[in-house]
C-alpha cells in the first residue's frame, strides 16, 4: 500500500475548520489499501513573510569641554580670546535644540602666562563626566576636550602626557581636539587639529568650526526600546491569527512569548512585539567615520484560516496539523 500526499493549492479555497473530517479522511484513504490521494478541503492559509529590524543610528549628546592653555601679554586680550573661544564652541556645537552640555573650563595657564609645570586636573574631568552621565545616561557619552595652546613650542612632557590619557582614560575616555601650532602637534594623536594663526584673525576657528560642523555631534547605535517593536502591521492584524518564527537570530526575542516554530496565536489586543537584544554597545564615533546601523533580517510563516488543518510539510510533504507542528511548512523547516 502507497499513499501519495501532495502540497495543496490552498489559496483559493476558504471554508470551515474540520479538522475531525480530514482525518477521517485521510483514515479512509489508508484502509481503502490502495495507492491513493488526499486532498484537505479547508487547509490552512499561510503565507510566507520577511522581516526586517534596524536599530538605528541617533546622535548622541554631544558633551564637550575647553582646556585653555595660552600666552598673551595683554591681559584684556587674554580675556577677549578666552571669551570668544568659548562663545564660538557654545553657538557652534549646541544650538538651540541640540542635547549636550559644557563641562567646566580648565585654564592650564591662568591669566594667559605659561608657567613650565602645568597641569591637568583629572578630578575636574571626572566631575564633568558623571554629571554628563547622570544627565544622559551611562554609555552614551564621549566628550569632545578641545585644547588651545598658542605657543609654537613643544609640551612639557608630563602634559603631553595628561592629554594622551585623556583619549583612554579608564572611567570615560574622550576626543582630543586642538586650535594650536605646528610644535605643539608633534608627539600628540590628537583627533582632530586646526591651525593656530594669530589672536586677531576673525577666521581664527573656521576650520574647527568647519570639522565640528562635518563630525558632530557624535553617533551611536540607538539603544532598542524596552518596550519592543511590533511583529505585524496594523492591516496583517486583522487577518493574522497565528504565527511561527523560521528563522530566528539570536539577539531576538519575542515579548510575553516564545519566538520560534512553535505556532503562536495572536490577540488583536495585545499585539505581539519583539526586542532586539545588543550584547554591546558601540562607543560613540565621529559622524565621518560613516558607522552603520544593525539590521535583523528574519522569515514568519503566519496562518489566516484553518490553522488546526491538515497540510503537507517538508520534507517529505508529511500530512500533519499546521499549529501543533513545530515546523514551517512553505519552505521547509528553515533552522
Amino acid at each position: 500500500m502507497v499513499v501519495h500526499v501532495k502540497r495543496t493549492e490552498w489559496e483559493r479555497r476558504i471554508g470551515s475548520p474540520g479538522r475531525v473530517l480530514g482525518v477521517l479522511a485521510l483514515v479512509g484513504a489508508l484502509l481503502t489499501g490502495c495507492e491513493s490521494q488526499f486532498v484537505d478541503p479547508h487547509p490552512p492559509e499561510l503565507e510566507l513573510l520577511q522581516r526586517e529590524q534596524t536599530v538605528a543610528l541617533q546622535d548622541t549628546p554631544l558633551v564637550y569641554g575647553i582646556l585653555f592653555d595660552l600666552n598673551l601679554p595683554d591681559a584684556s586680550e587674554c580675556a577677549r580670546i578666552k571669551s570668544r573661544l568659548q562663545n564660538t564652541l557654545s553657538t557652534t556645537l549646541l544650538p538651540a535644540g541640540r542635547q549636550g552640555m559644557e563641562m567646566a573650563v580648565q585654564d592650564l595657564s591662568p591669566d594667559c602666562r605659561q608657567q613650565r609645570e602645568r597641569m591637568l586636573r583629572f578630578t575636574d574631568y571626572e566631575a564633568g563626566l558623571r554629571e554628563a552621565e547622570r544627565r544622559f545616561g551611562a554609555g552614551r557619552i564621549k566628550p569632545v576636550l578641545f585644547y588651545f595652546n598658542n605657543v609654537n613650542l613643544p609640551l612639557p612632557l608630563e602634559l603631553q602626557s595628561q592629554l594622551s590619557l585623556l583619549r583612554s582614560w579608564y572611567s570615560g575616555p574622550a576626543l582630543l581636539w586642538a586650535l594650536t601650532t605646528p610644535e605643539v602637534r608633534q608627539g600628540l594623536g590628537f583627533d582632530h587639529v586646526s591651525p593656530w594663526t594669530y589672536s586677531a584673525d576673525p577666521r581664527l576657528t573656521a576650520s574647527l568650526e568647519e570639522a565640528a560642523r562635518a563630525q558632530l555631534p557624535l553617533l551611536q547605535l540607538e539603544t532598542p526600546p524596552p518596550e519592543g517593536y511590533p511583529l505585524l502591521t496594523p492591516q496583517e492584524l486583522l487577518s493574522v491569527r497565528e504565527f511561527k518564527g523560521c528563522t530566528a537570530p539570536s539577539n531576538l526575542k519575542g515579548i510575553g512569548f516564545t519566538y520560534g516554530r512553535q505556532a503562536v496565536k495572536v490577540d488583536p489586543a495585545r499585539p505581539p512585539r519583539i526586542q532586539v537584544l545588543l550584547s554591546t554597545l558601540p562607543p560613540p564615533v565621529p559622524r565621518t567615520q560613516k558607522p552603520a546601523a544593525q539590521t535583523l533580517r528574519f522569515t514568519m510563516e503566519v496562518c489566516r484560516a484553518n490553522c488546526d488543518r491538515l497540510y503537507p510539510t517538508p520534507p517529505d510533504d508529511e500530512l500533519l496539523v499546521w499549529n501543533t507542528t513545530p515546523l514551517c511548512a512553505l519552505q521547509g523547516d528553515s533552522r
